[in-house]
């Protein structure tokens, strides 16, 4: 009785990692490393706070003790954006509204050519390679 409980218990478990891994390969497809990387880094800005000045960083110029690195106060800046202060974020840097906006919208790109490529059945079993290189020659 307890190793019938046991086998199923086990499948169960099977069954659920199965469908995670199958999720998080249609995430893979969808993002690809690009949009990982673009979606990891809003997401780490979302997530860090904006109001303590001490965290580790791997810019040099910050390291070296410099207060105003461009590239430093532009992360901020995006942060601060999504923290929802808004006006507080030109204090770091001018541009970090277009900066999210042009990831985000490099995130819905990425996510709409992806989506065309893996997902719709229209694009099952074709070579895309060979449909670009045809089109070139013509």
């Amino acid at each position: 009785m307890i190793i019938k409980r046991l086998k199923n218990h086990l499948t169960n478990i099977k069954s659920n990692s199965d469908s995670l891994r199958n999720i998080a390969k249609n995430i893979w497809k969808l993002l690809g490393l690009e949009g990982t990387i673009w979606l990891s880094a809003i997401i780490y800005l979302s997530l860090i706070s904006t109001n303590t000045e001490d965290h580790f960083t791997f810019c040099p110029l910050a390291n070296l003790g410099f207060e105003n690195c461009p590239g430093c106060g532009l992360g901020k800046s995006v942060s601060l954006i999504i923290h929802g202060n808004i006006f507080q974020s030109f204090d770091y840097h001018y541009l970090g509204i277009p900066a999210l906006l042009i990831i985000i919208f490099r995130l819905y790109q990425i996510i709409k050519i992806n989506y065309q490529i893996h997902f719709k059945s229209i694009n099952k079993g074709v070579n895309h390679a060979q449909c670009i290189s045809t089109n070139a020659k013509s």
